[in-house]
């Protein structure tokens, strides 16, 4: 693991302890609507955004999230509007 993202991984792996599995399609869009609707996963966000610059997290919140869910890449989805990000990768089994 990169020492300079590992505070991503853990912030994953926070997240997805909140997310029960099996994990659908759209965990990536989960992990980060999760992110945005809890203040103390957000404040953590926007530290590692500082850090690391809004586009070093979020493809790293991308990797480590199918990293540790097993998922394989299946397509690319436009996700929400409003959301931290504008597209995302869906993942399968």
């Amino acid at each position: 693991m990169n020492n300079k993202t590992e505070g991503v991984n853990i912030l994953v792996q926070d997240v997805l302890r909140t997310i029960p599995e099996p994990y659908g399609e759209d965990i990536i869009l989960d992990v980060f609507q999760k992110i945005a609707k809890d203040p103390n996963l957000r404040r953590r966000y926007t530290q590692l955004k500082d850090e690391l610059g809004k586009y070093g997290v979020n493809p790293w919140i991308g990797k480590y999230t199918k990293e540790q869910t097993g998922l394989n890449n299946l397509r690319i989805s436009l996700a929400p509007k409003g959301s931290y990000i504008k597209t995302y990768t869906k993942l399968v089994h």
